[in-house]
């Protein structure tokens, strides 16, 4: 494979393109089928949904389903949401049980719920606080601490204010970042800022990675090789292209298959891609009753991951309009299967967005 050498190879990352945390999405189930298309060759950083500091401590590993991890899950990062020693320690504590590579603080998210303990984005408002977020947690990780923030507290970006910020968590011992380029009221609406990254970048000394309107395999590895940054972090679309990190690889030139699917190389053209979406679908709704049975959670989740997903699919509102309406776990499935038998034009549809 070509190289891709960046400033995460510091931390033993070799490839530097990883799969964000994202609400109601980052479960395990979900992260088992990114893994199914992804080369045994290549050790991508996952990370998990939003944890609370505040509940964790007192949940139990095998009954928290926001905790369940795959047998021999690696390159795991929990994202946790705190700023407070007294709730963040033992919650690295119960964390560290999982085997994580790293733990990510979480200084992005915009929902009101995470704003009313004063974390999420809000922690963006004040440099020297987030920084000692940052030193707590680092005093009480023996794994890698990053910390994934937003590109500016309102509607616009300040580079200058971003400048001081993230040398404030460089300064309190932060090992790598991760900016979402985009405002927080931008949310996930529109353009992402890469420009503002590929400075912030120059200006560290730690790893800085890009995340926001990643759509495709390309834009990826243009975000790292043209750009410059030390990295990509992939959202969304990853929920309609599960085979992303596979298709940056065979670019970079890696012809190892997928552990968990039988197909010499990634999906590539929109037929390709359009066919292989339902085998993934499938596979999502197999891999949710493996963890979570055959449950209402279970339906609700395969329901948003739908949701989420279809929009980067031809005629992708009708078929998520007909798992929406299913009320059993069973039926959605049985009705994905129907849907896809029934309607071969939408196997050649187009994935883009």
């Amino acid at each position: 494979m070509n190289s891709m050498s960046t400033r995460l190879k510091q931390l033993r990352i070799d490839f530097p393109f990883l799969v964000a945390p994202m609400v109601g999405l980052s479960h395990v189930a979900f992260r088992e089928l990114i893994r199914v298309y992804t080369p045994p060759s290549i050790d991508a950083l996952i990370f998990t949904e939003m944890l609370s500091s505040r509940r964790l401590p007192s949940e139990r590993l095998e009954r928290a389903e926001n905790l369940f991890v795959a047998e021999n899950e690696s390159y795991l990062v929990p994202q946790l949401l705190g700023n407070e020693e007294r709730f963040i320690a033992p919650s690295i504590e119960k964390l560290l049980e999982l085997r994580p590579w790293g733990i990510d603080i979480n200084m992005g998210c915009p929902k009101n719920k995470t704003l009313s303990h004063n974390w999420g984005v809000l922690l963006l408002g004040d440099k020297n606080y987030a920084a000692e977020v940052v030193r707590v947690t680092k005093k009480n990780s023996p794994v890698p601490v990053s910390v994934k923030l937003r590109a500016g507290m309102g509607d616009k970006i300040d580079l200058n204010y971003l400048d001081e910020f993230t040398a404030a968590l460089e300064e309190a011992g932060v090992d790598w970042m991760t900016i979402h380029c985009r405002p927080r009221k931008q949310k996930h609406h529109g353009k992402a800022d890469w420009e503002t990254v590929q400075e912030l970048s120059k200006k560290r000394k730690v790893p800085v990675v890009a995340n926001g309107d990643i759509q495709t395999a390309n834009d990826a590895i243009d975000l790292v090789q043209k750009f410059r940054v030390d990295g990509a972090m992939i959202a969304r679309a990853a929920t309609a292209r599960p085979w992303i990190l596979w298709q940056i690889a065979y670019a970079l030139g890696c012809q190892d298959p997928a552990r968990g699917r039988a197909l010499p190389r990634p999906p590539l053209s929109p037929e390709e891609e359009g066919e292989e979406y339902f085998c993934a679908v499938k596979r999502f709704g197999f891999l949710l009753e493996r963890y979570f049975g055959p449950s209402e959670n279970s339906l609700q989740r395969l329901k948003f991951y739908i949701g989420v997903s279809s929009p980067w699919l031809m005629f992708g509102h009708d078929f998520w309009k007909k798992i929406h309406a299913c009320r059993e776990f069973s039926e959605a499935i049985d009705r994905i299967h129907a849907y896809a038998e029934a309607n071969p034009q939408i196997l050649q549809a187009r994935v883009s967005h």
